[in-house]
């Protein structure tokens, strides 16, 4: 028992000299701007928002950009943008790449909504998850143009009962899909957490667990919002966004299932950006932003090591 707490408490503290602390580089770059849509635009330009989004690269080596635009219209819908690089401005537009369809059971009454992409490339396919009435999934074989197919039991939907702000992780063969859920209680009093479900095989799923709730990110609707989680030198971080302060709470645990539930002891540091996506590229860490809602901005990250 003595030699089983010896070992216990050494694992602990390597875990903790493994715990890194992610800090903004330089200047972002400004790579995509609010685009004019035209006929969709909607009754007040100014509440017309780029808001969650994800990235992509393609089998041409492109970066594929797509945004949950709100505030048009028809309500809200995805716009896409593909680059050269990621991070020279200046991505060209592709225009609308996707609103909800009625046919596929999507919410298209009272407005349409489909919201928060989110990529993943799977053998041969690249396949793009998304919300409208549940979380869905669209397919292609370039990584540019996708979609809708027959996942399961003739629709697109992954699962039901999914909140929002759907974002995958793997690791070791299991599917982590970490999500924002927001409830209302019988005294109307709201609240807004962080839960997981996982897969292996992204078809079959487990029900969900809270991973992050309360704390200095607060615990109304939008406090812990845009979920985005990553594995780095054997420790989880979330990074969680609250669209009341405005800035992102990063947690690290070395448990995938737990980031702190009503308190702050997993929280390593706070980020001034929004909604914010992470890649990987060439050894290089990069985290965008939404800043003004005027369109989306990449920084580079880096990663200092906490003692």
């Amino acid at each position: 028992m003595v030699l089983l707490c010896i070992v216990l408490c050494i694992f602990h503290a390597c875990n903790q000299d493994l715990t890194q602390v992610p800090v903004l580089s330089g200047e972002p770059v400004k790579i995509c701007e609010l685009p004019d849509l035209d006929s969709l635009n909607g009754p007040d330009l100014k509440r017309q928002h780029v808001v969650d989004h994800g990235f992509i690269r393609a089998g041409d080596g492109s970066w594929q950009l797509w945004a949950c635009m709100r505030g048009t219209a028809v309500g809200r819908l995805l716009y896409g943008w593909q680059g050269k690089s990621l991070t020279e401005a200046g991505w060209l537009p592709h225009g609308v790449v996707a609103r909800a369809d009625a046919s596929w059971d999507e919410v298209t009454v009272p407005e349409e909504k489909i919201q928060a992409p989110y990529f993943i490339r799977q053998d041969s396919a690249w396949l793009c998850f998304y919300n409208s009435n549940g979380f869905r999934v669209m397919r292609s074989d370039d990584g540019i143009n996708y979609r809708r197919f027959h996942f399961r039991d003739g629709t697109n939907l992954v699962f039901d009962k999914a909140g929002r702000d759907v974002m995958i992780m793997e690791d070791e063969g299991l599917y982590y899909a970490y999500s924002t859920i927001s409830t209302v209680s019988r005294d109307n009093w709201r609240s807004g957490f962080i839960v997981v479900r996982t897969s292996k095989n992204i078809l079959d799923w487990s029900d969900y667990t809270i991973v992050s709730q309360g704390g200095i990110g607060g615990n109304g609707p939008v406090s812990a919002e845009s979920p985005f989680v990553l594995k780095k030198g054997g420790m989880y971080y979330l990074f969680r966004s609250s669209s009341w302060t405005g800035k992102c709470y990063v947690y690290a645990s070395d448990d995938p299932y737990n980031f702190g539930v009503n308190n702050d002891s997993k929280l390593i540091t706070m980020l001034p950006v929004k909604a914010p996506e992470l890649i990987q590229l060439d050894g290089q860490w990069y985290i965008s932003d939404i800043a003004d809602f005027t369109g989306i901005r990449i920084y580079r990250l880096e990663w200092i090591l906490k003692r």
